[in-house]
């Protein structure tokens, strides 16, 4: 991006309401998303599929948690098209309110008790009405900071929305972690409800924040330049298809691990007679863990690159997952806490390095699609049924989490050797450029490092 002196003062100008519309709009994304796993894992199982086994239920219940997923990609490749086309404001605007609602109806449900078959029916329908508003909720805040951001700060600028990710997942387990205080027919009968509930009290406050701000200075440059694309997913996919592959494997760690975690681990170490408030607590230490290395990274990515940064971090999420589950089998407090940190606070720290990143390897024309796309086409295929296969490795091992920690490797590794094949991007201008139709830019060399800020990633 320029650094004129005009564009210096808008970012001053802008910095003070965008960044807590971005971070507060990511917040809420995964606070939505977090007690909704989180119900899933300890109570939607015995409340919408009462007539299945406990491990049955379990399953079926992380099968709707899993069904938002496969809607993650429409999502965003209709909220991505907004944002490219009609304002990266408007698409962050709509996905807020798409996804309170949504979470706001999922506590006003009725259980199978109630209406029978109908409940994990309605419950289904809502969470693919918060998988489309997920679908680009976190790229487009993400797509807004680095756009407005100085370039020589823009990985820590871009990547505090991801803070909002952790601080979501934070107040979601602080949240849960209180209802599942509640004596147990008070928390099946009412308790439940009350972190959906509260999401209407969330997102307002997140939606009067967001109204005020600004569009991006690159979406309204392209905009006066007329260099925006009839359809940009389409366009992306013919000029891009190999940089789209290896953003889709590159996230796969992300897709896949961090719903491991969050979701399935709460039942694995329920499973072992630890109670749920410390299995809550744990996750809660684990998200400040990752709040704070978030900007730690995404800083260390602006002064080093960002390759480099999201390689050391893959390497680690390789050999993560074995200590992982060792740590929650001992069923010790202290260490189940340490296993939280290590997972949030050091391997999911990607999100540290990702942010600008991923904004960094597509031209404006189609940045939110194909960031969106890069992130939400490998969830659909990994994260959503992440739960049910975690259920199925662990089975399969008897009752062993040794075969789920080494698919957390193997996915490691290949989000390792995908950065690899991708360009460093450090400091290139995010400015509005059309590429020219008779070339693909998977096939243009990658700019010199010393050309880094004066050349445009086409």
């Amino acid at each position: 991006m320029n650094t004129s002196p005009d564009r210096d003062q808008v970012w001053e100008e802008s910095r003070k309401r965008l960044i807590p519309g971005t971070v507060t709009g990511s917040l809420i994304e995964w606070y939505d998303i977090a007690i909704y796993g989180q119900a899933a894992a300890l109570v939607f199982g015995p409340l919408f599929f009462p007539e299945f086994s406990d491990t049955a239920g379990r399953v079926a219940s992380f099968a709707t948690f899993g069904v938002g997923y496969f809607a993650r990609p429409l999502g965003a490749a209709i909220f991505g098209h907004v944002g490219d086309k009609y304002g990266r404001r408007a698409s962050l605007v709509g996905t807020l309110v798409l996804m309170g609602v949504a979470t706001v109806i999922i506590g006003l449900l009725p259980t199978y008790g109630a209406i029978g078959i109908m409940a994990p029916i309605l419950l289904m329908i809502c969470r693919l009405l918060q998988g489309l508003g997920v679908g680009a909720e976190y790229v487009g805040a993400v797509t807004m900071v680095a756009e407005f951001a100085p370039a020589k700060r823009r990985g820590y600028y871009a990547a505090l929305p991801a803070c909002g990710v952790f601080m979501g997942i934070g107040l979601a387990a602080a949240v849960s972690a209180a209802v599942a205080a509640l004596p147990e027919h008070h928390l099946m009968s009412w308790g439940w409800r009350v972190p959906f509930l509260l999401s209407f009290v969330v997102v307002g406050l997140g939606l009067l924040i967001r109204l005020r701000v600004p569009e991006s200075p690159v979406f309204d440059e392209m905009k006066d330049a007329r260099a925006r694309t009839k359809v940009p997913a389409l366009t992306m996919i013919k000029a891009m298809p190999q940089r789209l592959l290896l953003v889709m494997v590159a996230n796969s760690v992300l897709a896949f691990n961090i719903y491991v975690v969050q979701t399935f681990s709460l039942g694995y170490v329920a499973d072992k007679g630890v109670s749920k408030s410390t299995t809550l607590l744990a996750l809660l230490v684990g998200c400040a863990a990752g709040a704070i290395a978030i900007p730690i990274v995404a800083t260390i990515s602006d002064r080093s690159g960002r390759r480099p940064v999201y390689l050391g971090v893959a390497a680690f999420c390789a050999v993560v997952p074995l200590p992982f589950f060792w740590l929650l089998d001992t069923r010790n407090t202290a260490l189940i806490v340490l296993a939280f940190i290590l997972a949030f606070g050091g391997c999911l720290a990607m999100f540290g390095s990702q942010a600008a990143y991923y904004a960094e390897l597509f031209p404006a024309a189609y940045r939110f699609s194909g960031f969106a796309l890069g992130r939400e086409i490998p969830g659909a295929v990994l994260s959503g049924p992440a739960p049910v296969i975690a259920v199925g490795l662990v089975s399969l091992g008897g009752d062993s989490p040794e075969l789920l920690a080494g698919a957390m490797m193997l996915v490691a590794v290949a989000s390792f050797f995908a950065v690899l094949a991708l360009p460093e991007t450090q400091g290139i201008d995010l400015d509005p450029i059309t590429p020219a139709d008779d070339e693909s830019p998977d096939d243009q060399p990658e700019p010199p490092a010393a050309a880094q800020g004066r050349e445009t990633l086409a």
